[in-house]
């Protein structure tokens, strides 16, 4: 199955302002997991997305963008990861994390490429400032989203009108061993991004849940909505039960000064 020009051109659109998004509103259109999701819903296969998202996100739980610091852009690899992964039946997870990985720390570059080349606006932007010219600072303020757009929305979109041609053929630069470092580094970097994550979460206050949740997993084949929806469950009667603590106490404290009174 290969992708019209349509196709690609919406999804480039969603990458270009994905970005924009992610600076401003930040409602959740520069998150890889929507994004491949959004583009596994226009290639016609929204799991295929959901499993790449998945994949490449759990490569960068407990990673932040402090300050001018440039992280794996997951967001577009993953995008592109989908389109062609889908289109060409690859298996998802092998493929984000090969493909998918090398692509976004290509894109690396990219984004540094936006932050530079916004400054020439800013620049500008300051020359207004002096004279007072209220307007031409707007203006230089939105022709700066343009740069940031465009790292995003360019290469998605020849990525994809290229098609798996260009993928072979830049990956045919990078040595074999290379290739299965992405690979092997994919398939570890879950494992670490849930080890970061279980570092943080009360685990040693509550571990009946974490041994809950692994025998629901393994041992009855629970699917994940499952296991989630179990621990909901859990979470809520956990915070009911501290709210009826609370006004408990809250009441007892005060019959205690009635009494006194």
């Amino acid at each position: 199955m290969s992708l019209n020009f349509i196709q690609i051109l919406v999804i480039s659109l969603w990458a270009f302002w994905g970005i924009i998004d992610g600076l401003s509103w930040n409602i959740g259109m520069n998150s890889c997991i929507l994004a491949t999701l959004f583009t596994g819903v226009v290639v016609g296969d929204p799991t295929y997305g959901l499993i790449v998202g998945g994949t490449l996100q759990m490569t960068q739980l407990g990673v932040g963008t402090y300050g001018g610091a440039s992280v794996l852009n997951i967001t577009s690899s993953g995008m592109i990861a989908t389109a062609l992964g889908a289109s060409t039946g690859a298996d998802p997870i092998a493929f984000s994390s090969s493909i998918g990985i090398a692509l976004a720390a290509l894109f690396v570059q990219l984004d540094i490429l936006a932050r530079f080349s916004n400054t020439a606006f800013q620049h500008i932007a300051d020359k207004y400032v002096e004279s007072g010219n209220t307007k031409g600072i707007s203006l230089m303020n939105h022709l700066g989203i343009i740069p940031w757009g465009l790292s995003r929305g360019l290469p998605v979109f020849f990525f994809l009108l290229a098609g798996q041609e260009l993928i072979d053929t830049l990956m045919s630069f990078f040595p074999q061993w290379l290739m299965d470092g992405f690979k092997l580094a994919g398939g570890m970097l879950p494992m670490v991004g849930f080890a970061i994550l279980l570092r943080y979460l009360p685990v040693t206050k509550k571990p009946q849940y974490v041994i809950l949740g692994f025998v629901l997993a393994a041992y009855l084949s629970v699917p994940t909505l499952g296991v989630a929806l179990i621990g909901l469950v859990a979470a809520l009667l956990v915070f009911q039960n501290a709210i009826s603590g609370h006004a408990a106490a809250a009441s007892a404290t005060s019959g205690g000064d009635d009494y006194e009174d």
